[in-house]
């Protein structure tokens, strides 16, 4: 007989199930836009045959997509177990933008899209094949559960993705899903077996044995929790502009920079990367606010974005004030890299410098990893990650790719999330908004054009410095 198979959820990807609302989404969204190359199709089409064969190739590396949730009797929590009644094309989607597509239509769907729930019923996931945009290119969106995307085997992206512009050769495997339990093995398995709280005690000592460093970085995180009880918490933020109820419409803008208008920045006021990032993003929200006539001086912003730990399995969530008060671009760098500088020598972190490394495509594991890091916002706070891609050009089936995006869910009373991806020099930001908390969303990508244009001048005036103060990781 053969073996039965099933996975226990931990207690984090079992809370993303249960804290999803109608009015807030547990699951990530990706987008990638390709140049359509190869995969053109006779009368201006994509070849959606070939984009399918693609992936179904790709599924036996990638057992997780074929995995759906089954719940332990009584006790409720949810196991992965493989689905026998796995179909592909419940998962793939096919649609087209009014030829020729423009980037506001493209951002409207691919909002609806991503405001849509899961079905539970099936694997955690979407691929979707948009066509039709201008310049015969194409978009790919994927959405993924946030219990599924950060598991080994569940990137899709990453196994489709190649450094090389050869057509992909591969066949289809044949699919023989391992057998379930029955529920009354289930129950066994995870309710009788597991009451001993010796057996809690022998896992919990293995797992600090097996992964030394995470369980340091564990106790600090809660020592700094316990501080931050006994009242030693940063200043609380006043309410922004971004706050308010969250309703179940969404609005997505996206906006790409090079990224030599950053790396000027950092050779020029010295830090590292994420600050000139944070600078432009700064800048931004400064002018957009302006332009809905709320002075910046009353306002107090923060950004929590995810820091990857050194050893690259886990993200920490920071707080840092944005300073979007200051005047000029200049002072508002030096307040966040000061911030940014203090955090760095609180613990291991990786380098922000690193925001493109190698030519594998790594964004979509790191996405999610920023994601599940920023558990909870409060008032006046944005969700701001920045998850880094591949110096080099990739391809799918011979498309280039030629700019990526990742859509960060909506949480607490914060109506804006910022997502900022990079490849081959370039760096794609994302603005998903609640569309009445935050209307005409798009303004701010003008609202980047005017700060990254007013940056590079200032930044050519000035000229290099002789040493970049505050460089090195961050």
């Amino acid at each position: 007989m053969a073996r039965l198979y099933y996975e226990r959820l931990s207690e984090e990807s079992a809370g993303y199930l249960s804290v999803e609302r109608s009015r807030r989404r547990a699951h990530v969204t990706m987008i990638a836009l390709f140049d359509a190359g190869p995969l053109a199709a006779e009368g201006g089409g994509i070849d959606f045959a070939r984009i399918r064969e693609l992936v179904a190739m790709r599924l036996p590396e990638l057992p997780r997509l074929r995995a759906k949730l089954r719940r332990v009797p009584l006790d409720g929590h949810p196991v992965w177990v493989d689905d026998p009644e796995f179909h592909l094309d419940y998962h793939l989607q096919q649609s087209s933008l009014p030829h020729p597509g423009t980037r506001e239509q493209l951002c409207r769907t691919v909002a609806r899209i991503a405001a849509t729930r899961l079905d539970r019923s099936r694997p955690l996931w979407d691929f979707w094949l948009l066509e039709g945009l201008s310049g015969g290119r194409f978009a790919l969106i994927l959405k993924m559960h946030k219990a599924l995307a950060n598991l080994e085997g569940a990137d899709l992206f990453r196994a489709l993705l190649s450094p090389s512009p050869e057509p992909v050769s591969g066949s289809i495997g044949r699919f023989n899903p391992r057998p379930a339990p029955s529920p009354a093995e289930l129950f066994r398995e995870e309710v009788l077996k597991r009451w001993s709280p010796s057996r809690r005690l022998v896992s919990q000592s293995l797992g600090i044995v097996r992964h030394p460093r995470q369980a340091m970085n564990d106790l600090r995180m809660q020592a700094r929790g316990m501080l931050q009880v006994m009242g030693y918490k940063l200043r609380p933020t006043s309410e922004s502009p971004f706050d308010g109820e969250l309703g179940p419409h969404r609005s997505l803008a996206i906006h790409q920079v090079d990224l030599e208008v950053v790396q000027r920045i950092r050779r020029s006021f010295g830090g590292s990367v994420h600050d000139g990032i944070l600078t432009i993003l700064c800048g931004a929200l400064r002018r957009f606010l302006m332009g809905r006539h709320v002075h910046p001086v009353s306002v107090d912003l923060r950004a929590v974005t995810p820091i990857l730990d050194a050893d690259g399995r886990a993200a920490r969530a920071w707080s840092i004030e944005l300073p979007i008060w200051e005047e000029h671009a200049r002072e508002r760098h030096g307040l966040i890299r000061d911030q940014t500088r203090r955090i760095r020598f609180e613990g291991e972190v990786s380098s922000g410098e690193e925001i493109t490394s190698g030519t594998e495509w790594n964004a979509s594991r790191l996405f999610a990893i920023g994601v599940r890091a920023v558990k909870h916002l409060d008032a006046g706070s944005l969700a701001i990650l920045e998850a880094p891609g591949t110096r080099e050009p990739l391809y799918l089936d011979g498309a280039r790719l030629e700019e990526c995006y990742g859509i960060f869910p909506l949480r607490g009373t914060s109506g804006l999330a910022i997502t900022v991806l990079s490849h081959a020099g370039k760096l794609f930001f994302a603005f998903n908004a609640d569309s009445k908390l935050v209307p005409e969303v798009d303004r701010l990508g003008d609202a980047m054009d005017a700060e990254v244009e007013e940056v590079t001048a200032l930044v050519a005036e000035r000229g290099p410095a002789l040493r970049a103060v505050g460089g090195g990781p961050g």
